[in-house]
């Protein structure tokens, strides 16, 4: 038998273990979705919000989970939305594959339903994923109306671990670009890469720091959007980095030039899955690439771990990232009416209204989808052909092997 219980933040950190514990048995695989980075996300952005979790369980464990937060911040409108923003997503529906998905979906639908609010908002979720797909139905079935925004996609690299069909299935330009980019720079001096996976709390934080300020001479520094003209978002940082480093799930990558950071990639690695959340490199030395030199080194090294399954982009994707990726998947937005009767007619207007600005907006020009710009490597992954010398890894210093042993992984 199901029960559907709600948790407020208090209670969510007191039942942290159970609620990570059906994380680990779900299809979702940032690590963000544990019960600290929920929290974290709450006392950071949430404000004066009201947190609730709805937990369904058994009579043993947690089965199914949604965390929401109540935003008033529009007079007269009470939407609940996720734990998540354009910076930091810590909101997800989960589900234990193995429970009654159907029942569990149910009386999660059930209880949203009736909050006193009049729309739920569900952002930067895998829209076209069985389990938001099973959720927006069961929604549509209980009568209420939805809108689907038509989203972005999102790149992904499967590591198949096999690099020199990988490295073929680049486009030529890409490949070149790559070899030439990594001869000029190693002409500059001694380049190493290193991988940070369990540094001290002093080291993390002087790295963090350093990587603040490469950022900040960048293009976002210009547009005031890096993470130090960015109030209380370094901070934020520097708690999240210390949480999946205790965690096991820090992925923090440097790349350096006679000692130098010049590039780095902020990174979470869960279930077999590395989560690029910020990459980035000093302007200084843009005619060198070295942003584009380290992920060539990343994803050569996760080739290298058997036990690496992909890498997820995250954000918009663009061309820069189609270079690297075999495949993407859509991350959108999804608006239902709840509560009382007129939250419908709400929703029907919003959607008229869309419906209109988009008319308005439409011509004649269509855009080209961007498309993965390694997606012959799904094809190609099992040939086996010689290694390209122009392609070798570059020396690596790290903190942990370089195929990472069972154990490291259990932690996950």
């Amino acid at each position: 038998m199901l029960h559907l219980t709600t948790l407020d933040l208090n209670e969510l950190s007191v039942r942290a273990d159970a609620w990570d514990d059906l994380w680990r048995r779900s299809g979702v695989r940032l690590p963000s979705n544990r019960a600290n980075g929920i929290e974290l996300w709450c006392q950071t952005f949430a404000g004066e919000n009201e947190f609730q979790a709805l937990v369904v369980h058994d009579d043993q464990r947690f089965v199914a989970a949604l965390p929401l937060v109540k935003d008033t911040s529009v007079r007269f409108v009470t939407v609940y939305r996720l734990p998540t923003n354009c910076t930091v997503g810590a909101g997800d529906l989960l589900i234990d594959p193995k429970c009654d998905v159907d029942a569990a979906t149910k009386l999660i639908v059930d209880h949203v339903t009736r909050l006193p609010g009049c729309l739920a908002a569900f952002e930067g979720v895998q829209i076209d994923s069985p389990r938001w797909q099973r959720m927006i139905d069961s929604f549509e079935r209980s009568g209420r109306e939805s809108h689907q925004s038509d989203g972005h996609d999102v790149g992904i690299v499967d590591i198949l671990h096999d690099w020199d069909a990988y490295t073929r299935s680049w486009s030529r330009n890409h490949r070149s670009a790559i070899k030439r980019c990594r001869k000029k720079l190693e002409a500059q001096g001694t380049v190493e890469v290193q991988r940070l996976r369990e540094p001290s709390d002093d080291e993390l934080h002087q790295v963090l720091e350093a990587c603040y300020v490469i950022e900040d001479k960048g293009w976002k520094g210009d547009n005031g959007t890096s993470i130090l003209k960015s109030p209380g978002l370094a901070e934020y940082y520097h708690q999240e980095a210390r949480i999946m480093r205790d965690g096991g799930m820090l992925d923090l990558w440097l790349l350096k030039l006679d000692d130098q950071i010049i590039a780095f990639e902020y990174c979470h690695y869960s279930k077999a899955t590395c989560f690029s959340h910020k990459i980035s490199f000093d302007p200084a030395f843009d005619r060198f690439s070295p942003g584009r030199v380290l992920r060539c080194i990343q994803l050569e090294q996760y080739h290298q771990d058997p036990a690496a399954e992909m890498l997820d982009t995250l954000g918009v994707l663009c061309e820069a990232k189609a270079k690297w990726i075999t495949r993407s998947y859509r991350s959108s937005r999804c608006y239902v009416a709840i509560g009382g009767p007129y939250s419908n007619w709400l929703m029907r207007g919003f959607k008229f209204a869309r419906r209109l600005a988009k008319s308005m907006r439409r011509t004649n020009a269509v855009s080209e989808p961007i498309r993965p710009g390694a997606a012959k490597y799904l094809e190609t992954a099992n040939a086996s052909t010689r290694r390209d010398a122009d392609i070798a890894p570059l020396v690596m210093t790290t903190d942990e092997p370089l195929v990472p042993t069972p154990s490291q992984h259990a932690r996950s």
